[in-house]
């Protein structure tokens, strides 16, 4: 988007932002790049790290062993004055 006085802005989520598997479920998680060049990522307590580029494809497997909320983040950008962070979340149950 472009602001009143030309500043150009822009947005990045995980979309969608949060999604459900199952305890013991074995996940394939694909993951498509949309905005910004490169997104390397992690997934707290899963030990899941990757990179997403613009118009790739980015594919994680891992075993949903814990219930818990996880959270993916993507560690560019880092914050808010960088139109950060990015973070979405995994809920085992």
């Amino acid at each position: 988007s472009t602001t009143k006085d030309g500043q150009k802005i822009e947005a990045y989520r995980w979309d969608p932002g949060t999604i459900f598997v199952h305890k013991g479920e074995n996940v394939k998680l694909v993951i498509r790049g949309i905005n910004g060049e490169s997104h390397p990522f992690l997934i707290e307590g899963l030990n899941v790290r990757g990179v997403v580029n613009k118009g790739g494809e980015t594919v994680v497997r891992f075993r949903a062993s814990r219930e818990g909320i996880y959270r993916i983040i993507c560690l560019s950008p880092p914050d808010a004055a960088h139109n950060g962070p990015m973070v979405g979340y995994i809920v085992v149950d």
